[in-house]
């Protein structure tokens, strides 16, 4: 399939999304509905597997402190910050959902400062055991 738009997202995320969304409106809700009208809806036996999508570990680096992290973007009801699985609501969540490998995110901080993280490997789950949605 060809890449039409910025984002890619399997249909089972987006049916799961779009419940969400249609559940809980909210500012966090209106920009993930905003990001969700960039992306384009693949069959989940089609998605490529180097894009982040809900229950994958995303590894990304701080391209400015070299800093790394891992996390899992789930959805608000499974999240926990002490085990890095970040809720699809966080900013950050709604940052990385649908970027690819290679992707890199401008990230804002405190104090009007700014860095920018690239996603440098996505790990697919092979099973989604937090969520019961």
């Amino acid at each position: 399939m060809p890449i039409e738009n910025e984002l890619i997202i399997s249909e089972s995320d987006y049916e799961k999304l779009a419940r969400l969304i249609k559940i809980s409106r909210s500012d966090a809700t209106a920009a993930l509905d905003k990001e969700l009208l960039k992306a384009d809806v693949y069959p989940d036996d089609l998605m490529p597997s180097n894009i982040v999508s809900l229950y994958s570990k995303s590894h990304f680096k701080d391209l400015i402190t070299g800093g790394r992290r891992t996390v899992t973007i789930v959805m608000p009801w499974e999240s926990s910050v002490t085990e890095m699985r970040i809720s699809i609501l966080s900013p950050i969540g709604i940052a990385l959902i649908g970027e690819q490998v290679g992707a890199i995110i401008e990230w804002p901080l405190l104090h009007n400062r700014s860095t920018k993280l690239e996603i440098i490997e996505v790990s697919r789950a092979t099973k989604r055991t937090f969520s019961k949605a």
